[in-house]
């Protein structure tokens, strides 16, 4: 079975118009990240000559969606160099590596998420 990974993109525009964010939560898979470049490329348009910066810290990304993302010829296309009199300057932060360890028979938890809520195990007794 096919797993369909979403992605939440938002796309913060400074004030001034000399900085744009886009922030990426989900997963970042080789299957998506062409929704996530559509959205990089009208920002540069948007805003010829000026940094787009697509903060991947909040999503997991698989290591392959990583490569193709830092690929030369990806980027030269992503921020227009070549067709656009101003290209933009685009930085990328990356997302911390995935732990795919196992403890105890439970999955290491995403650096993200809320830490579990612990139950007591300790059994009472009924006179």
């Amino acid at each position: 079975m096919a797993m369909h990974h979403r992605l939440k993109v938002h796309v913060h525009i400074e004030a001034n118009m000399e900085t744009a964010l886009i922030e990426v939560r989900g997963m970042l898979t080789v299957a998506n990240i062409r929704a996530l470049n559509v959205i990089a490329r009208r920002t540069g348009a948007l805003l010829p000559g000026r940094e787009i910066v697509i903060d991947l810290t909040r999503a997991r990304a698989v290591s392959e969606a990583i490569t193709a993302l830092h690929d030369p010829a990806q980027l030269t296309e992503l921020t227009g160099e070549g067709k656009s009199a101003k290209p933009c300057r685009l930085r990328i932060v990356d997302p911390p590596p995935i732990s795919l360890t196992h403890s105890h028979g439970v999955h290491a938890q995403d650096p993200h998420s809320r830490p579990a809520r612990l139950r007591s195990t300790k059994s009472k007794e009924h006179a």
